[in-house]
């Protein structure tokens, strides 16, 4: 009698944790491809000529990701990524010397 109990108070708990654990998968599902979008839709604004400003402005209404900006021997970039996707997914945008998009790449 014990030990069917004990059989049943574990399966109990093993179905609690798995439960938990799927619920926990869908909630970091979710916000991961929130953020995937976010990224590349937002990228697909970037057309050539698009202004640095308008780039930037855009770039403040995020929420699930981010952007940091760099200066090279090439000129100013701006990578938009997120954490979720440990920065794999991104958004990689170029300004020439007027400082307007070159171009803009989703990898």
């Amino acid at each position: 009698m014990i030990t069917q109990q004990t059989n049943s108070r574990s399966i109990r708990y093993t179905m609690a944790v798995t439960a938990i654990g799927v619920l926990l998968l869908g909630v970091y599902t979710f916000f991961a491809l929130a953020a995937r979008d976010e990224i590349y839709y937002l990228c697909g604004n970037f057309k050539a000529g698009v202004s640095h400003s308008s780039v930037l402005r855009q770039l403040e209404t995020v929420n699930l990701s981010a952007y940091r900006v760099e200066n090279s021997e090439q000129g100013e970039r701006v990578i938009h990524s997120s954490a979720l996707h440990r920065n794999l997914l991104r958004c990689e945008i170029t300004f020439d010397q007027d400082r307007k998009v070159r171009w803009a790449i989703y990898q």
